[in-house]
């Protein structure tokens, strides 16, 4: 079965703003487009995380953003149980005896 529950870009984010508000303020809106954040560096004004790639753009309108890097593209397969699964559990093969 090919498993393929979401497409998923890591990024770095580049902010125009040194000032630790106005980072803050950036970070909490790229949350509310799908970014999850893995690391903030507020003196170099950076954002590291992953976001589904159709939603990448989205990030470019978010206020302070002037520049967003995409790392590495991959296909997620999530566990059966996690809410993100779209495919739900795979099929075994049957067996013969």
């Amino acid at each position: 079965m090919n498993h393929h529950d979401a497409e998923i870009t890591d990024v770095v984010v580049v902010l125009d703003c040194r000032d630790q508000k106005a980072i803050e303020e950036s970070v909490n809106c790229c949350k509310s487009v799908g970014m999850e954040v893995v690391e903030i560096n507020i003196e170099e004004g950076v954002i590291e995380g992953s976001i589904e790639s159709a939603r990448v753009a989205e990030l470019k309108a978010v206020p302070g953003v002037s520049y967003i890097r995409s790392v590495f593209t991959y296909t997620a397969d999530y566990p059966t149980n996690d809410p993100r699964d779209k495919d739900g559990a795979e099929e075994l093969p049957d067996q013969e005896e």
